[in-house]
């Protein structure tokens, strides 16, 4: 017990270089005088709570003693869950994540530990600490030698859930979890298969998208069918009727975004009208009334995309109505003017002071809250650009080309990126000299993100 016996010295050294007592030590600590003099004889452990009292009552920065600490949850043949998750927690709040990885490694010498180790993930993730959980999880799937343990599928789960909003990340922990969607319970496998209809979706690869709403929408059926709903101990994240209309919801914007309109429409009348589903409270209603609202706000919406102008009054009124839904409809009316030939200046000018609060998104990170509204936003601001080039308002189309393309670089959206460089250097006569300057540190951005791949995919030196 070196490390805690450096602890031990520490103190009592701390205690006599002050003239202090261990009454008044004990005054200042709040660690009743007993236990603290049971600490320094070595007969008591030190509680992490206790060692953090101990801690501020020397004056010295918090966590400073938590590199030593370790050993003290190892004092036995087997580790003092007790006091080793307190620990692991407090160290996660201080993203003490050096400290983390000392304790793991001690750990993962008795295989028999990865059940206390998930459990610790689970209660950090609940706790939103995530970097910490992240190497908790991590541990769990180098470690554990069943492929069909819930663990194992538990951990890719939360590791894809953790980093849902970051492109690479995202699509990198959904290709792991991808083979194990289905050894988790019913109950988070719902959440599991949405987010992978989502990321196939951000990707622009409507296929896979498709395929996998095709099987959120059988699995919440079958869930539906076999009447789980009404068991206490099954609570999915949303009601049940949210995946189901969820899953056409995709299935008929994947139609919509390449074109095939009349297609899109035979899904939206599947989520038109879910009243068959029990709905067994206010929540589930809302959401069933909130899919109706969807449908009928899309037909409008497959309509306009066809040319027919005469909705597009009802389908501004719709938008006034729900402010939630302005970027999509934004994204119809300018997409349908652009490829229709027509113009909206009136309906553009009515929500100007919205359009300028959507430039401020990602304005200054580059990894946003919401992947799925910045990359809608990323859509708008590509078609808004196109649709003022062709008014020949250049500077306007330049200003929207570089938010749109800062957005899709925050996504690491690859299309996006290359539709947007691709329209300013066909236009490269009308950029400003800032617009320019901005251009070339959007470029470098672009680069920053690349380069590794390209020198280290192609053996080049970086040196």
């Amino acid at each position: 017990m070196i490390s805690t016996t450096t602890i031990r010295a520490e103190l009592e050294d701390y205690i006599k270089s002050e003239g202090t007592t261990l009454h008044r030590f004990s005054e200042t600590t709040g660690v009743n005088v007993g236990t603290l003099s049971g600490i320094i004889n070595g007969n008591r452990p030190i509680a992490i709570g206790q060692l953090d009292r101990i801690t501020a009552a020397m004056g010295l920065s918090e966590g400073h003693f938590y590199d030593l600490y370790a050993d003290e949850c190892f004092t036995s043949t087997a580790p003092h869950w007790r006091r080793l998750r307190p620990f692991l927690l407090r160290c996660a709040e201080l993203q003490r994540h050096n400290c983390i990885k000392q304790v793991l490694g001690r750990l993962l010498e008795d295989l028999r530990q990865i059940a206390g180790i998930f459990d610790t993930a689970e209660q950090m993730f609940e706790l939103g600490l995530k970097e910490a959980a992240v190497i908790l999880y991590e541990a769990v799937i180098e470690s554990e030698r069943s492929s069909h343990s819930e663990r194992l599928a538990m951990s890719y789960y939360r590791l894809f859930k953790i980093h849902s909003m970051d492109s690479d990340k995202g699509f990198k922990t959904a290709m792991q979890f991808l083979p194990y969607r289905h050894r988790l319970p019913e109950v988070y496998a719902l959440d599991g298969i949405l987010m992978l209809v989502e990321v196939y979706s951000l990707k622009f690869n409507w296929s896979e998208a498709e395929a996998y709403a095709d099987e959120l929408c059988a699995l919440a059926k079958a869930l539906y069918e076999r009447k789980v709903w009404k068991y206490s101990d099954f609570k999915p994240l949303r009601p049940l009727v949210y995946y189901y209309g969820r899953g056409y919801l995709f299935k008929s914007g994947s139609y919509e975004y390449r074109g095939m309109f009349e297609e899109a429409k035979k899904w939206i009348a599947e989520y038109a009208d879910l009243s068959w589903f029990n709905a067994d409270d206010e929540t589930q209603t809302a959401v069933i009334e909130q899919f109706k609202m969807f449908a009928q706000a899309n037909y409008l919406c497959m309509d306009i995309k066809t040319g027919d102008r005469s909705k597009i009054p009802k389908y501004v009124q719709f938008l006034e109505e729900e402010p939630d839904e302005l970027v999509e409809g934004l994204i119809t009316l300018v997409e349908s003017a652009n490829r229709h030939q027509f113009y909206i200046d009136e309906i553009l000018d009515r929500f100007s002071e919205e359009i300028e609060k959507y430039r401020l998104i990602g304005k200054d990170k580059w990894f946003p809250e919401s992947a799925v509204s910045v990359n809608r936003c990323s859509v708008f601001f590509q078609n808004y650009a196109i649709y003022s080039l062709r008014k020949r308002n250049y500077e306007e189309g330049i200003r929207s080309l570089l938010y749109s393309l800062k957005m899709a670089i925050s996504l690491n959206n690859k299309p996006m990126i290359v539709n947007c460089m691709t329209l300013i250097e066909l236009n490269r006569k009308f950029v400003t000299e800032e617009q320019n300057k901005n251009f070339e540190e959007l470029c470098r951005k672009v680069w920053e993100n690349e380069k590794e791949n390209v020198l280290y995919g192609f053996g080049f030196d970086n040196g």
